[in-house]
């Protein structure tokens, strides 16, 4: 998934270094589109320094069901043959480590969806899918 801020360098640097020895037909790419950024969580928008234009900033990782479907991938992938599908994001490399227990743990219970959640520090730049208060 890249953004109007990544996309070509992305491609330029596959192309540079032969897809790092990868079929380039196994890369799909997803452009991602730009929205409003905000400066905190009451949604201020976030300006341009010295300027009175809006901040803008690639959607964020949750477009990427949106896109797989959008783009024809997930019509593609099935297509192909393929069974299992794994997102992760860049804030954690780590999670490919735990993969294969994800997808063995989705096979033998016929899952449809599952999800790992790793530890985070509170206000760490990492995204959160929910958020829990105690009343």
């Amino acid at each position: 998934m890249t953004s109007d801020d990544t996309h070509d360098r992305t491609i330029k640097l596959l192309e540079e270094n032969n897809y790092y020895g990868m079929p380039k037909e196994q890369i799909s790419f997803m452009k991602q589109e730009k929205v409003p950024a905000m400066t905190n969580s009451k949604a201020h928008f976030a300006q341009k320094p010295n300027s009175l234009e809006i901040e803008t900033k690639p959607h964020g990782h949750g477009d990427v069901h949106t896109l797989v479907y959008h783009s024809g991938n997930s019509k593609k992938w099935l297509e192909q043959g393929k069974k299992w599908v794994c997102f992760f994001q860049d804030t954690n490399p780590l999670i490919f480590r735990a993969f294969p227990g994800l997808i063995g743990v989705s096979r033998k219970h016929n899952l449809e969806c599952n999800f790992i959640g790793v530890p985070r520090k509170v206000g760490e730049a990492a995204d959160v899918m929910v958020v829990l208060h105690k009343e």
